[in-house]
């Protein structure tokens, strides 16, 4: 695992993506974009795509077109965990994982966009004011 500057500073140049990657053998499944790929194998949170992907089988997550997933770390029930939160990107919730333990390394957390059937960005440096 990459220390969290390293990360951050990969993660600044990832400003479009050359090739969508499958994280499930299903073509149907959701792709990831280079950006999180650099992400997931520099923060060691391959389980991250998974769950992101996983959830595309809630029917309310899987109608809504535009989803934005925040890996919130330090919150919740586990204080060596987080909580995974996705919203519309209006911050209406419409789903919420209770993430037991994780050695994410960037302590801010991460939100990433996504549009159903389509792809997985994400973003580093989250505000303050976008943490819940």
């Amino acid at each position: 695992m990459e220390s969290p500057e390293d990360i951050r500073s990969a993660l600044s140049f990832q400003t479009c993506t050359e090739q969508y990657w499958k994280v499930f053998p299903n073509d149907d499944a959701p792709k990831i974009t280079d950006g999180v790929k650099v992400m997931i194998e520099m923060c060691g949170a391959f389980w991250l795509a998974v769950a992101i992907v996983s959830w595309q089988t809630n029917e309310k997550v899987r109608k809504e077109p535009f989803q934005v997933w925040t890996l919130i770390l330090g919150s919740g029930k586990f204080p060596d965990g987080g909580v995974l939160v996705c919203d519309d990107g209006n911050h209406h919730e419409l789903a919420r994982q209770e993430i037991e333990y994780t050695d994410f390394p960037l302590p801010e957390g991460i939100k990433c966009y996504g549009r159903t059937k389509m792809s997985i960005n994400s973003r580093s440096k989250m505000p303050v004011s976008s943490r819940r």
